[in-house]
């Protein structure tokens, strides 16, 4: 499912902390250590973490300047091809930043721009090593 989504120019750097965030570490895993610097003398053992991961970075997405789409809005578009699951999960972080969801014949005219600059790049490539 691919879902795109209008960022204004104000909201771009905090749509980006997100889709940009590092992944962090959530607790230890019971009962398992790891030695840093194996081996040496004066090695310190400590608990293994488990980490939350940045499912953005992950999952990936593209961003796209409105103009170079050759649409009048000044704004970037934010596209992701996800399952239902993962929208769930994230979706709310990036409307919160201010990112707003498209839909219908907006959604629509934005993802054909989108796809039509994505075939034009692959053909470019084609034509350059073809």
């Amino acid at each position: 499912m691919i879902r795109i989504y209008e960022i204004p120019g104000n909201k771009i750097s905090s749509v980006k902390n997100v889709l940009e965030a590092p992944d962090v570490p959530v607790g230890e895993i019971a009962g398992v250590t790891i030695e840093s610097e194996a081996g040496k003398k004066g090695a310190k053992a400590e608990a293994a973490k488990t980490w939350k991961a940045n499912e953005f970075k992950k999952q990936g997405y593209l961003l796209r300047d409105s103009k170079a789409l050759g649409l009048e809005k000044a704004c970037t578009y934010l596209q992701i091809d996800a399952d239902e699951g993962f929208f769930k999960r994230n979706e709310k972080a990036l409307l919160d930043a201010g990112a707003k969801a498209l839909s219908g014949k907006e959604l629509e005219d934005v993802k054909a721009k989108i796809a039509a600059g994505e075939e034009a790049a692959a053909a470019s490539i084609g034509a350059l090593f073809g």
